[in-house]
């Protein structure tokens, strides 16, 4: 991770910034606001971003493990809230919550690393490049908080 090679004042501030994150998360959690669920992540994502941008490394092998761990954790931090409900579901409902939530984690694992391997492939530069990169993450982000915020196994 990033934060582990930062030189030690950027990690200082970067892991206050990540355990400001991970109170606010509780905090949400606590007081059940889902709206603002993705707020923490997005902190964190951010965080992990500046750091590559600051250490202007290549390619970060660990992003596909850290892209799924986003993704696993949101949808933790969501289900977590549902469990708030006192509706009793069906026999079997966390299991397959549970293996939803680890096929999503697989999938966004296998998603990242391939276009990884495809960014590897081409090293193209220049700033058409850099502004499609952008554009992609950018939807990348809005594809995970459009789906963390409204979709799910359970709904109807």
């Amino acid at each position: 991770m990033p934060l582990a090679r930062a030189g030690s004042g950027v990690a200082h501030a970067e892991l206050r910034i990540a355990v400001v994150a991970v109170a606010g998360l509780v905090v949400i959690l606590a007081l059940g606001l889902p709206s603002f669920v993705p707020a923490p992540f997005v902190v964190i994502a951010g965080l992990y971003g500046a750091q590559l941008t600051v250490d202007d490394v290549p390619l970060d092998v660990a992003a596909p493990a850290f892209a799924a761990g986003l993704v696993v954790g949101v949808e933790l931090a969501y289900w977590s809230l549902d469990l708030r409900d006192r509706v009793k579901g069906a026999p079997g409902d966390e299991l397959r919550r549970l293996a939803y939530v680890a096929a999503l984690g697989v999938l966004a694992l296998v998603v990242s690393a391939v276009l990884l391997a495809l960014v590897d492939a081409i090293s193209a530069r220049g700033l058409g490049v850099d502004v499609l990169g952008a554009v992609a993450a950018a939807c990348a982000l809005l594809a995970v908080v459009l789906f963390a915020r409204g979709r799910g196994p359970t709904e109807d």
